[in-house]
C-alpha cells in the first residue's frame, strides 16, 4: 500500500522514522519558553481560550500560539510536505502550533481532527485532511503518545458526541499508543479517533502539530475555523 492507500483504506497512520535531525529538535525546544497558552483544557475537561485560562483549576494539555513562522517548523514542513501531497495532490498547510501535556495530566479525550469536526465534512470519506506530530522528545505509552484507534476513519464520529464522551468506551476498548521517537513524525488522517493519553511522569510532553488540509475546501474552512484560519499558508 501506499501512504494514501494507507491513510484512507489501511490503518489510517503512518510513522515517518528518523526524519528529522534530533539537534533541530532542540533547538525549537530550547525556545519553547517563549510560548503561551491560547487553549486548554483541564483534567475534568473543562476548556478555556485565551484569558479564560487564568481561571482552569487544573491544566492537562494546553495548545500554543501558532508557530508557522519559526524556522525550525518551516524546514519540517518542507521535509514531509513532498509526502502529504502524494496523498492529498493539492494539500495546503493550514495551522501548526505546539502541545504540552501536563505532568500528571489524566486527560483523556477521543475526537477527530480538522476539517471532520465540522459538520460540513464529519461524514464526508474522502481524504480531506493530515494531522502530523513531531515529538520534542520519545514518545511512548509511559509519557502519554497518541492514542489511535486503527481502521476507525472508516467510521463516523459527530464532533458533539465525542465531547460528551459518548465514543470514551469504543476508543478504550480499541485504542493502541505507538511509540513515537525522536526525529520521527507521525502521520494520521483527520478522520481517524485518537486522543492525547495520560502523562504520569513528572515532566512535560511537546511536540509539534502539523495540520493539512485540501485545497478545494480552505476557503470555506477559514470563514468558519476563527481560531486557524488567519494564519493559514
Amino acid at each position: 500500500m501506499n501512504y494514501k492507500d494507507i491513510l484512507t483504506e489501511g490503518d489510517g497512520y503512518v510513522i515517518l522514522k528518523d526524519i528529522i535531525p534530533h539537534t533541530l529538535l532542540d533547538t525549537f525546544y530550547s525556545k519553547v519558553d517563549v510560548l503561551h497558552p491560547v487553549r486548554a483544557s483541564s483534567n475534568d475537561k473543562t476548556y478555556a481560550e485565551k484569558g479564560d485560562i487564568l481561571n482552569l483549576p487544573d491544566i492537562a494539555v494546553w495548545w500554543s500560539q501558532l508557530v508557522m513562522n519559526w524556522p525550525e517548523v518551516e524546514y519540517i514542513h518542507h521535509v514531509i510536505y513532498p509526502i502529504i501531497k502524494e496523498c492529498i495532490p493539492k494539500a495546503h498547510w493550514y495551522a501548526s502550533d505546539t502541545v504540552f501535556i501536563e505532568p500528571h495530566s489524566k486527560w483523556v479525550n477521543p475526537h477527530v481532527d480538522t476539517p471532520h469536526r465540522f459538520d460540513t465534512w464529519n461524514k464526508d470519506k474522502r481524504l480531506l485532511g493530515i494531522q502530523c506530530i513531531v515529538p520534542l522528545f520519545d514518545l511512548d505509552m509511559h509519557n502519554g503518545a497518541t492514542g489511535l484507534v486503527p481502521k476507525s476513519q472508516l467510521k463516523d464520529f459527530p464532533i458533539d458526541m465525542c465531547y460528551k464522551g459518548y465514543y470514551n468506551g469504543y476508543f478504550n476498548r480499541n485504542f493502541i499508543q505507538p511509540t513515537i521517537t525522536k526525529g520521527s513524525v507521525l502521520l494520521y488522517n483527520c478522520r481517524l479517533l485518537h486522543s492525547s493519553m495520560p502523562n504520569p511522569t513528572d515532566s512535560k510532553r511537546p511536540a509539534i502539530l502539523f495540520n493539512y488540509i485540501h485545497g478545494d475546501i480552505i476557503d470555506e474552512l477559514r470563514t468558519m475555523d476563527n481560531i486557524w484560519g488567519s494564519n493559514g499558508k
